[in-house]
């Protein structure tokens, strides 16, 4: 079995070897070409996380924890507006909506404020 098996591989490697040598020098150097393009982009560095991302985002939760714990310490009401206004950032709610009664949201705005001094 072993000698049918290396026949195979001998008479495989022959008509390879005459098919290479039946190219012509143009073809030859298409191949190489593009050999050495396929090799580089082998070692061209695939997709990487950059090495600050992982401190960047640690840093980003820092600042949201500390905004978010902050206004707690100082004024509890506005420790919830804190809360409340993160809710709304991270809901994705529609934010045109502000736009379309402005004078209301300033009037509201005033209302509570004048409240909470009385």
């Amino acid at each position: 079995m072993k000698a049918g098996r290396q026949d195979i591989e001998n008479r495989a490697r022959e008509l390879f070897d005459e098919s290479v040598e039946g190219v012509d020098f143009a073809t030859r150097s298409r191949l190489t070409q593009a050999r050495h393009a396929a090799l580089a982009e082998l070692e061209r560095p695939r997709f990487r996380l950059a090495p600050w991302l992982p401190a960047a985002a640690a840093a980003t939760v820092a600042a949201i924890a500390v905004a978010v714990w902050l206004p707690q310490e100082q004024n509890p009401e506005a420790a919830v507006a804190a809360v409340d206004d993160f809710e709304m950032l991270t809901l994705g709610e529609d934010l045109d909506m502000l736009g379309e009664d402005i004078e209301f949201y300033a009037w509201a705005t005033s209302v509570e404020a004048g409240n909470g001094q009385g």
